[in-house]
């Protein structure tokens, strides 16, 4: 009790002092610092199944073709290579089970089907996801002339994706899927 009265009375001392006054009284504006730039957010370019980076053919024709007609020709070709190769990988795991039938293979029968069962489960709701992905990206040009070509590049774009994701899931142990 005795130290705080010893020093309070030193604190108002200082606190009244005509530096202190002169310090607190007339404060120098200090500007705030600018605040750190924001990262600039260059998507990476999508990449084709043999690892090369994908051209948008649209932009490499943009003075001699329509976006509108080609982005939708673009995105027709890539979704008949997902169908393709999705049948391709639907195919190998129907001759995986044959081969298992064959061979009276219960567990690799088991796991095969599975998969089978599994593969098809994931393709339903990616399409559920891509549809509504690419809705979603579209909604910001509503009613804009704009807006269908940034559905249909979003749908190129996310199905070039699958198409990859389908590769390296299912090309495995030396097998192919075209």
């Amino acid at each position: 009790m005795f130290a705080r009265r010893r020093i309070l009375p030193a604190l108002l001392l200082l606190a009244c002092s005509p530096l202190a006054r002169a310090q607190f009284s007339n404060p120098v504006p200090h500007p705030l610092p600018p605040p750190p730039p924001r990262p600039v957010l260059i998507p990476a370019p999508p990449f084709s199944a043999a690892g090369t980076p994908w051209i948008d053919p649209c932009e490499t024709q943009a003075a001699t073709v329509s976006f509108d007609t080609c982005y939708a020709d673009q995105f027709k070709q890539a979704d008949q290579d997902l169908n393709h190769l999705y049948r391709a990988a639907l195919l190998a795991f129907e001759q995986d089970i044959a081969a298992s039938h064959r061979r009276s293979d219960s567990s690799q029968l088991g796991y095969d089907s599975t998969a089978l069962f599994d593969l098809k489960a994931t393709q339903t709701e990616w399409t559920k996801y891509r549809d509504l992905q690419c809705r979603a990206a579209g909604q910001q040009f509503e009613g804009g002339s704009i807006q269908p070509i940034v559905v249909d590049r979003c749908l190129i774009l996310v199905t070039r994706e699958r198409i990859d994701d389908i590769r390296t899931t299912y090309e495995i142990g030396g097998r192919k899927l075209d």
